[in-house]
C-alpha cells in the first residue's frame, strides 16, 4: 500500500497554463483527508511554490530547488544545501563567455540574474510570478540553484561543458531550454530519500510523478514511479508507469486509480 506522492511541478502537477486542473486537486484533497502526504518537489523556489502549495491545503513539506531546500509545514527549512563559494567563482568564469544566456541565482526566496532585459529572464518573472534583481558584477551568490535558460541546442552545448568542467555538481535540464546547477546533494531522489526518514515510511511506501530530466532519479527511486504522456522518452521507459499528459490530467488518473473513492 501507498502511503505518500511526491510530485513535480511545472509539465506534471501543473497544466501548460500553470494551473492545477479542478479533477486533480479534487484526487490530492482526498489524499490528505486519508493522511496521505501529497509533496511538491519543485526546481522553483519557495515563493514560486507557495501560491499552490496555499491552494493544495495540505499543510505538507515542500521541497524547493529540485531538493536544495526543504521546508516543513510551517515553512520553516529541515533541509538546505548550496553550492560552495569557489564553485560559484568558477562558474561565474565560465558564464561570461555565455553572456547572451540567462543566468539566475536563486538563495533561498531571492533571484538574482545576469541581464534583466534578457526575454528568458522577463518570462521566468512571469511564470514564476517573483521579483527578479540585477546581480551585482562579480558578487558570489551562495546559490541554492543557479539556472541558465537559452535556446535548446545552446543549452545542450552548455550542459556538456559544465558536466566536463564540474563533475561534482548536479547539474540537469528541467526543461529543453533550462539547465539547473546545485550542489551534488541536491536531487529530488535525495529529497524523497530524506523524506522517507522525515515521514518513517519504505521505499516501495512511496509514488513520484515527473516530466524531465530533472525528475529521472526520483522516478527510479520510488516504489511506483510514473512519467507522464508529456515526458521525454527516455524519462518514460525509466519510469514503472506512464500516465496521461499534465493537460489531460493524468496525475489524477493514477491517484483515482491508486486511491480509489
Amino acid at each position: 500500500m501507498y502511503k505518500a506522492v511526491f510530485s513535480d511541478f511545472d509539465g506534471t502537477l501543473l497544466t501548460s497554463d500553470h494551473k492545477i486542473s479542478l479533477r486533480t486537486l479534487a484526487a490530492i484533497t482526498r489524499l490528505a483527508e486519508r493522511g496521505v502526504p501529497f509533496v511538491p518537489i519543485s526546481a522553483r523556489s519557495p515563493l514560486g511554490i507557495l501560491p499552490y502549495w496555499k491552494q493544495l491545503q495540505t499543510n505538507n513539506v515542500l521541497v524547493a530547488f529540485s531538493g536544495a531546500l526543504i521546508l516543513d509545514h510551517r515553512l520553516q527549512p529541515i533541509y538546505s544545501v548550496q553550492i560552495d563559494a569557489a564553485d560559484m567563482e568558477k562558474l561565474n568564469r565560465v558564464f561570461k563567455d555565455f553572456a547572451h544566456l540567462a543566468v539566475n541565482y536563486y538563495v533561498n526566496d531571492d533571484c538574482f540574474s545576469n541581464d534583466l532585459a534578457n526575454p528568458w529572464v522577463k518570462l521566468e518573472a512571469q511564470i514564476t510570478k517573483i521579483p527578479i534583481e540585477a546581480a551585482q558584477a562579480d558578487k558570489i551568490y551562495p546559490a541554492h540553484k543557479v539556472q541558465i535558460i537559452g535556446e535548446p541546442h545552446e543549452i545542450i552545448h552548455i550542459e556538456a561543458l559544465l558536466k566536463e568542467k564540474f563533475p561534482h555538481l548536479s547539474i540537469c535540464r528541467s526543461h529543453q531550454s533550462y539547465l539547473e546547477v546545485m550542489n551534488s546533494a541536491a536531487t529530488k531522489g535525495n529529497a524523497v530519500r530524506f523524506l522517507e526518514k522525515y515521514f518513517g515510511l519504505k521505499t516501495e511506501e512511496v509514488i513520484a510523478f515527473g516530466d524531465n530530466f530533472n525528475d529521472l532519479d526520483m522516478l527510479e527511486h520510488a516504489g511506483l514511479g510514473v512519467a507522464m504522456g508529456n515526458a521525454p522518452e527516455e524519462i518514460k521507459q525509466a519510469a514503472n508507469r506512464v500516465t496521461a499528459g499534465n493537460n489531460e490530467d493524468g496525475l489524477a488518473l493514477i491517484l483515482e486509480e491508486v486511491f480509489p473513492a
